[in-house]
């Protein structure tokens, strides 16, 4: 994964829309906005992790429910 000191979380950005995009103009001219590659390969890396927890999770509580059915 990429410098943590240079991704942002999303978190961190609980703002309007006007000071959401005064954080993107500064970012900007700190060279710290990632680009839409390096955001894209970011969420790939997430979803690879997380996805295949996510439908386990999701399928253990379709068993479990169709447990208490019978």
């Amino acid at each position: 994964m990429s410098d943590p000191t240079k991704v942002v979380m999303i978190r961190e950005l609980k703002t309007g829309p006007e000071q959401f995009q005064a954080e993107v103009e500064k970012l900007k001219a700190e060279g710290r906005f990632p680009s839409l590659q390096e955001v894209l390969r970011v969420i790939g890396e997430v979803r690879a992790e997380f996805r295949p927890k996510i439908l386990a999770a999701r399928a253990a509580a379709r068993r479990k429910r169709g447990a208490k059915c019978l």
